[in-house]
């Protein structure tokens, strides 16, 4: 049994730029997500949390309903449905910040897999997934990926703060480490401390299950 997958431009990365995309699975939303996971890990990891639960700012609809109005994961989607996957506003910001990630930055910050989990009128939450291609020796994720993730969530943050993206570049970056990150995602929370029409200062804490494992500052300059 076959089912369309509408993919959003924000998430096309995932899928070679495709707008939809043919499963062979059907029965429940669930099954259908799964075989998306399979297929497609990173989309799959967008779309839903390492507890296999739709993400907070995602909505899903079988055949234009969304299924949060009508059983969850446990949909029935029959042969030939279409599952259509929209990013919400997450937040109540009016600002898609994975369309920002998805038009913006180069491919290797996008390799590292940042998604939006949540974005206000100074701030940003990203997370970083856990991924064996982002450890060093030892087993630990690396610093390096963790300070792109901060710098990251400081761009979602501005454009959050001023109503879209702009250019800017980052003027200075600092970074302290205070426990390594095994096997988990880090959550990745930009605040913004000043904001100003030319410069902007955002203080940034990395979390893994609620514990704080990284700090970060950084400067950006508005162009």
């Amino acid at each position: 049994m076959s089912v369309q997958v509408v993919v959003p431009s924000a998430l096309r990365s995932e899928v070679d730029g495709a707008s939809r995309v043919s499963v062979e699975s059907a029965g429940s939303l669930r099954a259908v997500l799964d075989e998306v996971e399979r297929r497609w890990p990173r989309l799959g990891r967008r779309i839903r949390d390492e507890q296999g639960e739709l993400r907070r700012f995602v909505n899903v609809y079988v055949n234009g309903e969304d299924c949060r109005s009508l059983e969850g994961q446990e949909t029935p989607v029959t042969d030939g449905a279409e599952v259509q996957v929209i990013p919400s506003v997450a937040g109540g910001s009016d600002i898609d910040g994975d369309a920002i990630l998805a038009d913006n930055f180069a491919p290797w910050v996008k390799d590292l897999g940042l998604t939006v989990e949540e974005m206000g009128a100074d701030f940003a939450t990203l997370r970083l997934p856990w991924s064996d291609r982002l450890a060093r020796e030892g087993g630990a994720m690396s610093g390096q990926a963790m300070m792109a993730a901060a710098d990251t969530a400081t761009v979602i943050a501005i454009s959050s703060a001023r109503g879209g993206f702009c250019p800017m570049t980052t003027v200075q970056l600092s970074t302290t480490f205070q426990r390594p990150v095994l096997g988990k995602d880090v959550l990745v929370t930009a605040r913004l401390t000043k904001l100003g029409r030319t410069l902007a200062f955002a203080d940034i804490t990395l979390t893994c299950e609620g514990a704080v494992v990284a700090h970060a500052t950084t400067v950006y300059a508005l162009m």
